[in-house]
């Protein structure tokens, strides 16, 4: 498994005054995204609850305690909501998670702009 960290521009917001509550902006440029690796956000904490929007084609994926890494939910920009079982779309440990560019779950794609939220 590998982290894709090239074409990226961040922006990470950890409040201090609220508990395990991270968020952030990631602008992919236009490098060619690799299907097989993953965007890794460290959050600092272990999330039970992401939120992952990719504003730019409006697709939603949520991922939620009690998940596997293979199921999240997926929103398109029509509405529609799906169970997606990607395996291992979101990936979680102790320190932030991982989400899959594979182009199936719609996530990640080169040229778009991405917010992000991570509850613990």
């Amino acid at each position: 498994m590998a982290d894709n960290a090239a074409g990226q521009t961040r922006v990470v917001s950890n409040d201090q005054a609220t508990g395990q509550i991270a968020a952030g902006k990631i602008t992919y440029d236009a490098t060619a995204i690799t299907t097989t690796d993953y965007t890794r956000i460290e959050c600092g904490f272990q999330p039970r609850y992401i939120y992952w929007l990719n504003l730019t084609d409006r697709i939603t994926v949520e991922w939620h305690e009690g998940f596997t890494s293979a199921q999240c939910l997926k929103s398109v920009a029509a509405g529609d909501k799906t169970l997606d079982t990607t395996a291992a779309a979101v990936v979680v440990d102790k320190l932030g998670f991982r989400i899959l560019q594979d182009s199936s779950l719609g996530a990640v794609f080169a040229s778009k702009v991405i917010y992000w939220r991570a509850i613990g």
